[in-house]
C-alpha cells in the first residue's frame, strides 16, 4: 500500500523535515484528537488506523491534528493528511511527527532520528517480515531500512482444524511481561541484501528467535541461535522470553525440526544459569527417536550430540530420572545407545555415517572396518499395558504345515482388490468403516477381506497416494493406512491370519520382504477365494499365500542354513523391486491418471 498519510505544519501549510517541532509549537498551536477507530472505509483516517494497528491498539493511539473551526468535522474527508501533525503511542513511548517530503507527508520518528514509516517493501522484504505481523518497516532518506517490533507476547494458540499453524495472537494485557521490559519495541536494522535482520542486544535475538520458532521457520532458528548465545545469568526480560519458548500459551510443537531447534539452544546456553524450559533427556530422546524426519538444515553434529548428551539421564539409576517428569526406559535407551555409538566412532575417527566405499570394501574382503559397540535393549512393558500394535503373538512362527491345512479347509474370504487407494477412496474407506449401523456382511473383518486388503497394504502391492508433491506422487503410505485400519479388526484370538498382521504393524519394513498376492485363478469374476481347490476353481492363490509366507518366515528366524540364505535372497529381491517402483511413481504426477484415479479404492476391497 502507499506510504501511511501524516500531515504537519502551520494551518494549510506542511512542516518540512529540516523544521524540528518543539514542545512549544505544539503548546501554542491548538490541536484535536482523532478517531481512529470509527474512521471511515478508503478515508485518509483509515489508512492510518490500519498501518498503527500493527503495533498497537487503537485505544492507546493519540493521533492529533490542527484544528480548524470552519472545517466540517463530520465528513469523512474533513481531516486530511495536511493537518496531521502527531501521533502518539504512550504504551510504547513512541511519537511520530508528520513531515511534508516531495509532496508527500511522512510519518517520522521523534525519538529515531531520520527514520520515517514506510510500506514500500520487496518480496524478500515481506517474506522477511511475514512471521512478525506486529512490526513496522522504517527508512531513512539514504534508503538504509530497520524494523521496529512491539516487544509484545506472542502466543501461537492451538487450533485442532489446523494442526500447524504459525497465526499469533498479542497479549497486550500482561502487565507482568510489560513490567520486565526495559524498552517495550526492539529496533532490528536491515541487511543490505534485504534479507536478514541484525540483532543489537541480547534481548533482541531472544525475541527475534521467538518469533521465528512459533512462526515454524526453523532454518532461521539455526541461524539465529548463535546470536543467542551466553554463559552468563539472563536479565528478568531476557529469561521471560526464553521461557516463553515453552510456555502453555503456546500450541504444543513436536515437529522433528523444533526438537532439533530447542537441543541447539540448549547447547549454546549450557554454561548459563539458569533453568531451561524443557528437559534435554527428553527432548533429546524426542529427537532420536525421529531422527530420520529432521531436515539437513537442522541436523546436530556428532560433537554437538555428544556435549548434550554429557548432560542427559543415561541410565534408569540415575537418581534425576522421574515417570513422573516423562523418562521413559525406551527414551534412556536411546540416549545411552546414541552416546556409546558416538564414542565408539569418535575413538576410530569416523564422522557422522560410515562411508559406503568403506562398506563395498568390506564386502570383497578388504577395507578398514566400522567401529562395534554394545547396546542395550529397553526392558518391555508388561503385555496388559501395551497398546493394540504392540500385542503381538507368535503364532506365524509356532504354526505347524499340518495345522495350516487344516485351516485352509475351512477358510473362505470375500475380497475385491483396489489398484491403489488415493486421498478420496482412503478417507471414504475410513468414513465407511466407522458407520455404526453397518450390516454384519459388510463388516470389516477377517473372512470379508480385511486380511487380503490389509496384506496387499503392508506389502505395498495397493499403494496408497494421498496427494502430490511439486508435481509428483507423494511417497506411499500403505503400510501407515493399514496399521490405522487394523485397529477395526478383531484380533482377540491368536490366529495365524492376525499373527501376520501384527508382525506387519510392529515391523512395516517386513512387508517388502514377503511375497505378494498374486490371483491366478482361471475364473476372476468371483471375489470368493477359498483355501482348498474345488471342481470349478482348481487354483488357491490364497493357500498359495499362507503356505508361502508362513514357510519364508520360519526359514528366516531359523539358524544359518542353505534354505535360509535362499529365502533371505528373496526377500532381498522383492524389496529392490518395491523400491525402484517406488521410485519410478515419484517421477509421474498431475496427468491424466492420477487425475481419473483419484477416487479409487472407495468401496475398499471387501464386502462385495
Amino acid at each position: 500500500g502507499p506510504d501511511p498519510p501524516g500531515g504537519g505544519g502551520r494551518k494549510g501549510e506542511a512542516r518540512q523535515p529540516s523544521e524540528v517541532a518543539s514542545a512549544s509549537d505544539f503548546d501554542e498551536e491548538e490541536l484535536i484528537l482523532l478517531d481512529l477507530l470509527h474512521a471511515p472505509a478508503e478515508s485518509y483516517l483509515h489508512s492510518l488506523a490500519t498501518v498503527l494497528s500493527r503495533v498497537e491498539s487503537l485505544s492507546h493511539v493519540l493521533a492529533w491534528a490542527a484544528y480548524d473551526d470552519t472545517a466540517a468535522l463530520g465528513q469523512p474527508d474533513a481531516i486530511t493528511q495536511d493537518e496531521l501533525r502527531i501521533v502518539s503511542l504512550p504504551r510504547l513511548k513512541l511519537t511520530f511527527q508528520a513531515l511534508m517530503v516531495d509532496n508527500s507527508v511522512r510519518l517520522y520518528s521523534v525519538d529515531h532520528a531520520d527514520l520515517f514509516i514506510t510500506n514500500e517493501r520487496s518480496e524478500t522484504e515481506s517474506a522477511m517480515l511475514e512471521a512478525i505481523p506486529h512490526s513496522l518497516l522504517l527508512s531513512n532518506s539514504n534508503s538504509e531500512c530497520s524494523v521496529l517490533v512491539c516487544a509484545w507476547p506472542p502466543c501461537r494458540p492451538q487450533i485442532e482444524s489446523v494442526p500447524f499453524s504459525t497465526s499469533l495472537v498479542l497479549d497486550r494485557s500482561d502487565v507482568k511481561w510489560a513490567g520486565n521490559l526495559e524498552h517495550p519495541y526492539y529496533m532490528y536494522p536491515v541487511h543490505v541484501s534485504r534479507v536478514i535482520l541484525y540483532t543489537t542486544t541480547l534481548a533482541s535475538a531472544l525475541y527475534l528467535l521467538l518469533l521465528r520458532f512459533l512462526g515454524r521457520s526453523y532454518k532461521e532458528v539455526v541461524r539465529l541461535v548463535d546470536t543467542v548465545g551466553s554463559d552468563a545469568a539472563l536479565s528478568r526480560e531476557e529469561d521471560q522470553i526464553l521461557q516463553f519458548l515453552s510456555c502453555e500459551k503456546n500450541s504444543p510443537d513436536s515437529h522433528p525440526d523444533a526438537s532439533a531447534c530447542r537441543l541447539k539452544i540448549s547447547l549454546v546456553l549450557l554454561d548459563a544459569p539458569l533453568q531451561l524450559p524443557w528437559d534435554i533427556s527428553l527432548e533429546m530422546a524426542d529427537y532420536l527417536f525421529r531422527l530420520e524426519h529432521v531436515s539437513a538444515d537442522c541436523l546436530l553434529t556428532p560433537e554437538e550430540e555428544l556435549t548434550l548428551l554429557k548432560r542427559c539421564i543415561c541410565d534408569v539409576a540415575d537418581k534425576r530420572c522421574s515417570t513422573e517428569a516423562g523418562h521413559t526406559p525406551l527414551g534412556i535407551a536411546l540416549c545411552k545407545n546414541r552416546r556409546t555409538a558416538l564414542r565408539a566412532r569418535a575413538a576410530a575417527g569416523l564422522g557422522r555415517h560410515f562411508s559406503v566405499s568403506n562398506i563395498a570394501a568390506l564386502e570383497n574382503g578388504g577395507g578398514e572396518r566400522p567401529p562395534c559397540c554394545t547396546v542395550e535393549l529397553p526392558k518391555r512393558a508388561a503385555e496388559g499395558r501395551t497398546r493394540w500394535v504392540h500385542a503381538w503373538h507368535p503364532t506365524v512362527l509356532e504354526e505347524t504345515p499340518e495345522g495350516l491345512e487344516g485351516m485352509l479347509e475351512e477358510l473362505v474370504m470375500r475380497f475385491k482388490r483396489e489398484r491403489a487407494y488415493y486421498l478420496e477412496g482412503m478417507m471414504a474407506l475410513l468414513m465407511f468403516l466407522n458407520q455404526k449401523s453397518a450390516p454384519s456382511a459388510r463388516r470389516f473383518s477377517i473372512p470379508t477381506g480385511g486380511f487380503l486388503t490389509l496384506y496387499c497394504l503392508f506389502t505395498n502391492s495397493t499403494p496408497c497416494r494421498p496427494g502430490l508433491v511439486g508435481g509428483f506422487f507423494a511417497p506411499s503410505c500403505s503400510a501407515s493406512f493399514a496399521s490405522l485400519l487394523l485397529s477395526f479388526l478383531e484380533l482377540d484370538e491368536p490366529t495365524l491370519l492376525s499373527s501376520i498382521l501384527l508382525s506387519l504393524a510392529r515391523c512395516p519394513s517386513l512387508g517388502k520382504l514377503l511375497p505378494e498376492f498374486v490371483d491366478t485363478r482361471v475364473t476372476k469374476r468371483r471375489d470368493l477365494y477359498s483355501g482348498v481347490p474345488t471342481p470349478e476353481e482348481p487354483q488357491t492363490p490364497l493357500a498359495t499365500l499362507l503356505r508361502g509366507v508362513m514357510a519364508e518366515m520360519h526359514a528366516a528366524a531359523a539358524e544359518a542354513s542353505p534354505a535360509r540364505t535362499e529365502v533371505l535372497r528373496a526377500m532381498q529381491r522383492r524389496r529392490v523391486n518395491v523400491l525402484t517402483k517406488e521410485r519410478m511413481w515419484g517421477g509421474f504426477g498431475g496427468g491424466a491418471y492420477g487425475g481419473q484415479s483419484g477416487g479409487g479404492g472407495g468401496g475398499g476391497g471387501y464386502g462385495g
